[in-house]
């Protein structure tokens, strides 16, 4: 099989790392996500540490047409990927390296140049760790008590992603805790006597969440607990979030946000 047969299978993407990768998957998911492609194949590369193993990598991207994205901070390392890819024609794009250089022609400071610095255990680790602990005991009206002890409460009526939002709030360090608001059922007293900057409402197009519980509910039903639910949020003067047209990570951004400029 040549290098055309293989191009004519997919658009393929190298992740390339001496630690985790994280980095680079990210930017490279990001910017593959504004795309319309229907056949992308993403493999991931990490713990790269030895050129060798470099120069293997560089050899099949060079054969299989792929673009490398890649975080590599040992000097190199890096140089390797920079000098080979050029020579063989590889798009590569360096994800940390500019930024490295950046900061040490400002600062007048070498960088450690250490893979996996970034992911030591330190304060915001355990931070994430208490947090995601806080969301699921605080999950879907649990331990309601509790609720003075958050970041965020969050209020919606079902299939509007409350837990999701609250496990993605809580990788950020942010202790979340949901409230179900069931048919025209009132909302928990504790709910009132929560600050209003921490409260958060979810509404969404009846039709989205009609077409995720059409087991059990229908859009007109689905209207009412919508309408119910704004009266809630009106009564505690709760910032509301319509997640109709929003990813997760939207939504989030947009707690996040306000979390953070109170």
């Amino acid at each position: 099989m040549n290098k055309n047969d293989d191009k004519a299978k997919g658009f393929y993407v190298f992740v390339v790392s001496d630690s985790t990768g994280e980095t680079a998957e990210k930017v490279a998911r990001a910017a593959l996500s504004q795309f319309s492609i229907p056949d992308v194949h993403l493999k991931r590369y990490l713990l790269i540490d030895s050129e060798l193993k470099l120069r293997e990598i560089i050899m099949n991207a060079a054969d299989k047409g792929a673009l490398v994205v890649f975080t590599l901070v040992k000097d190199g390392l890096r140089n390797i990927m920079l000098q080979e890819s050029a020579e063989r024609g590889i798009v590569s794009i360096d994800i940390i390296g500019p930024v490295l250089n950046s900061i040490s022609r400002i600062l007048d400071l070498s960088p450690e140049r250490k893979p996996g610095l970034i992911h030591r255990v330190n304060d915001e680790y355990f931070k994430r760790i208490d947090a995601l602990e806080y969301a699921v005991k605080h999950d879907d009206g649990q331990r309601v008590d509790e609720i003075s002890e958050s970041d965020a409460l969050i209020l919606g009526v079902s299939r509007t992603s409350k837990t999701p939002l609250c496990l993605f709030l809580a990788q950020r360090g942010f202790k979340a805790a949901n409230i179900p608001i069931i048919d025209s059922q009132a909302i928990n007293d504790a709910v009132y006597n929560i600050p209003k900057e921490k409260i958060f409402g979810l509404v969404a197009d009846s039709a989205r969440i009609s077409n995720l519980r059409k087991d059990y509910a229908s859009e007109e039903s689905i209207e009412k607990e919508l309408t119910h639910s704004k009266k809630i949020y009106a009564k505690l003067n709760a910032y509301v979030v319509d997640i109709t047209e929003k990813s997760i990570e939207e939504v989030a951004a947009d707690i996040i946000s306000r979390i953070n400029n109170r």
